[in-house]
């Protein structure tokens, strides 16, 4: 057995502060802490997590993964401390084999978990507390049908354990006790049985026990699958008797098994002919049942119920409606889903049964929510756990005996694959948000939100085409953390995109496209990887392409109107192209010696500013159409990220210019100007806004265009062009705030999404150009860092 993972996190990691985490935001899964990489679980062996205090206090909880290895972790809550323990490698590829666990009185932890139709596996760890070091794992054998596990210890028992399980010869609900603490085991037993039924029909157990005396049971006829009337019953045991929930003796423990057609019934099929299925059952404050369960209308169409014994009758409320099966695969027409009837999945908050947890799907993914009841199960407050989730959120867990106010209380699996109980790929997912990442100037720092934000990205489907100009913004940033990271990997993700685009720019099939900035921005991440790779292909289309524009130049003129035998975009007629083409131009007559490159580059760059450059306010119009709006506050319209486009571009340019250029003051002089124009429309808490004069319309931080020009500035500061007296405080403020606005999982929010103006945001909103503008800020920032 071998330790598998431990990492501490940060105490103040979970005193959420950010500015997303302000706002009134819903979040989805991969905001939240993972609890283990590779775990799943079925939902008829419990408890899965149980918290337990002793010395320590810690929620303990098992899985098993995708390669059938039975774990068992940790969650410190005093440390934040997470810890894995394979307990047994490889048992089976299958998640029913998921383990049950079961405190001891002195503390030891026992688990149990069984195959698919095999024996029942257990162990003790050999110190409480302590789930490094396990006595040797022992195996009952009891039939080839045995399935799941549910440990129950009573204390008016001497400390009897009982574990419930689905029979090994004949499907039934059956059990066995131990008097010593597991040393030794009696015979099997079937505790529940129709009289002359076949061995095919299984009842599916769920268990609940006060630990002191009594344990209750729900079950069903058998499996909705072969149940088309499937119904649910309950009964207790206490003190060597079984009892109905109205507390009619039923029979002895020495009379078994149990008549199932006498035991009342929870949930009566017969009466609605609709089938359902068990899911959990707990109890409430008087000790009576409270049980959840789907009803199947169709195998497409589950829903949701809550029950609860009122000591007198049993009430069942519609929850919501839970869609359909989980699992996905292309189902072929004679080729049908063996498992219709798994739900997204359900549970009772034990420790508070007016509270449910479950699993049902938005646009076609599920999410987990939380239900919440102030009258015994008639109206329901909902409340989503994650939202706008990128994958499937299933199975929801809530942790036994947590106190409240302890996180996590509920676990989850989050699904990367689920096909089938035999092949899926999930993780376990708490509700405790990833730890919030450091805005401070520190080179660990930078680097770790750096790290994060790209790793987002990197793991995010590109939306757009892969030479966009979207993504061209952002790969001028990935490439720059690329040079900064530990590994090749950023480079080989960019390398891969090269290699999808043939390192050719986008194409337009309308011919009056042909010269379009936009088109062409993907070409400053080709010169970097041409200069980390050595390999000629990748700038040698770009190349053919800038010959062809200095053959047949345009004579467009700068104005920005469109119609069907012109377009504005075959010059630089709009600001945002200073980022996107003449870096372009620079870094390919750097590596190529091609000074016409340069020639061609100012003549075209020194014609836009002369025509969109404003003297008076030392910004830039975005294009002619906006020389005379105005705001709402009658100031001119200047575009945060318009400006942030140009503040960006020409710091790359000046990056690449030769120091004796002779053009070259004319460059450092604009960035100078728009700089002191710049720092002095920063607003208190460090952010730009989708409107540089008019920020009181426009009162939300926009990230992309204050990632530029925190970009700009550090750049400035760095290479000599500003005073870093004056402008340190600046890009400290406008770091910090860019990092407040970045998920727990990464994702940069607070982005303006396309357009060409200034546009309302949200703290949700993202885009591919943000996270390269944020990135190339962190590559600068890092250098003025401690």
């Amino acid at each position: 057995m071998k330790k598998s993972l431990t990492f501490l996190m940060a105490l103040t990691a979970l005193l959420a502060s950010t500015i997303v985490r302000g706002q009134d935001v819903e979040f989805p899964s991969s905001c939240y802490e993972t609890f283990n990489e590779d775990g799943a679980w079925c939902w008829f062996s419990d408890p899965r997590a149980v918290y337990f205090k002793g010395q320590h206090e810690r929620s303990y909880i098992g899985s098993v993964s995708k390669e059938g290895d039975i774990t068992i972790g940790y969650f410190d809550h005093q440390t934040q401390e997470k810890v894995h323990q394979v307990v047994f490698p490889k048992l089976q590829r299958d998640d029913h084999t998921n383990p049950s666990l079961l405190f001891l009185p002195d503390g030891r932890l026992m688990v149990f978990f069984t195959k698919h139709n095999g024996g029942l596996y257990y162990t003790r760890t050999k110190k409480p507390e302590d789930i490094t070091a396990w006595e040797e794992v022992q195996v009952l054998d009891m039939g080839r049908m045995l399935c799941y596990s549910n440990p129950v210890l009573l204390t008016e028992e001497n400390n009897r354990i009982y574990v419930f399980f689905r029979g090994g010869y004949d499907w039934k609900p059956s059990f066995v006790t131990s008097e010593n603490l597991g040393d030794s085991w009696s015979e099997p037993q079937v505790l529940v049985g129709k009289p002359g039924a076949s061995t095919h029909n299984r009842p599916y157990t769920k268990v609940v026990s006060d630990g002191e005396k009594r344990i209750w049971f729900a079950f069903t006829d058998g499996h909705p699958r072969n149940e088309p009337l499937n119904s649910i019953y309950t009964m207790y045991y206490e003190g060597g008797n079984l009892y109905q929930v109205d507390g009619t003796v039923l029979g002895t423990m020495d009379a078994l098994p149990i008549d199932q057609n006498k035991v009342m019934k929870a949930y009566d099929a017969l009466e609605t002919t609709v089938r359902s299925w068990i899911w959990d059952v707990a109890l409430d404050d008087q000790g009576y049942p409270v049980i959840v369960y789907t009803r199947l209308n169709e195998e497409t169409e589950h829903h949701y119920f809550y029950g609860r014994w009122t000591g007198s009758e049993w009430k069942s409320y519609h929850l919501a409606k839970a869609g359909q099966d989980f699992p996905r695969k292309e189902w072929g027409k004679g080729n049908r889903n063996p498992e219709p009837h798994y739900s997204g999945g359900l549970i009772l908050d034990h420790q508070n049964p007016n509270v449910v947890y479950l699993s049902k799907p938005v646009n076609d993914v599920f999410e987990i929510f939380k239900y919440q009841t102030n009258d015994g199960g008639q109206t329901w407050a909902q409340t989503p756990v994650t939202a706008k989730s990128k994958q499937d959120n299933v199975r929801p867990y809530a942790v036994r005996n947590v106190p409240v106010g302890n996180d996590p209380l509920v676990l989850w699996m989050e699904n990367n694959m689920y096909e089938h109980y035999s092949n899926y790929d999930a993780t376990i997912k708490m509700d405790v948000l990833q730890p919030d990442l450091s805005g401070m100037m520190e080179k660990h720092a930078v680097k770790q939100v750096m790290k994060k934000v790209a790793d987002w990205q990197v793991q995010t489907p590109l939306r757009h085409n892969l030479a966009d100009w979207t993504n061209g913004a952002m790969y001028t940033g990935m490439v720059e953390w690329a040079k900064m990271a530990d590994d090749d990997s950023y480079f080989e993700w960019l390398k891969n995109i090269g290699n999808k685009m043939s390192w050719n720019h986008m194409v337009r099939q309308n011919p009056m496209g042909r010269y379009h900035a936009d088109d062409y921005c993907v070409g400053q991440m080709y010169v970097e990887l041409y200069r980390h790779y050595g390999d000629e292909k990748m700038i040698k289309p770009m190349m053919d392409y800038l010959n062809l524009m200095l053959a047949h130049p345009s004579e467009n003129s700068l104005e920005f109107r469109w119609a069907k035998d012109y377009w504005p975009t075959e010059r630089w007629a709009w600001c945002d192209a200073l980022f996107m083409a003449p870096p372009v131009w620079v870094k390919m007559a750097n590596v190529t010696g091609n000074k016409k490159y340069l020639k061609f580059f100012h003549t075209e760059f020194k014609a836009t500013t002369d025509y969109l450059f404003d003297e008076e306010e030392q910004l830039y119009f975005r294009d002619s159409n906006y020389f005379d709006k105005k705001e709402e506050n009658g100031e001119k319209m200047f575009w945060g990220r318009g400006n942030g486009w140009v503040l960006g571009g020409l710091s790359n340019i000046l990056k690449e210019l030769p120091a004796d250029y002779k053009h070259r003051e004319y460059y450092e002089d604009i960035f100078v100007k728009m700089a002191g124009k710049i720092v002095a429309l920063q607003d208190e808490k460090g952010y730009w806004h989708a409107s540089m004069l008019d920020p009181g319309s426009y009162p939300n931080p926009e990230t992309s265009s204050s990632a530029f020009f925190v970009y700009g500035l550090a750049w400035g500061i760095n290479n000599g062009y500003l005073d870093k007296e004056k402008y340190l405080p600046a890009v400290e403020k406008g770091w910090k705030a860019l990092v407040d606005a970045v998920w727990p999982d990464g994702k940069l929010g607070w982005v303006q999404p396309i357009g060409e103006n200034p546009k309302d945001v949200t703290a949700e909103m993202t885009e591919v150009y943000g996270v390269g503008a944020f990135l190339l800020a962190g590559s600068e920032v890092y250098k003025l860092s401690n």
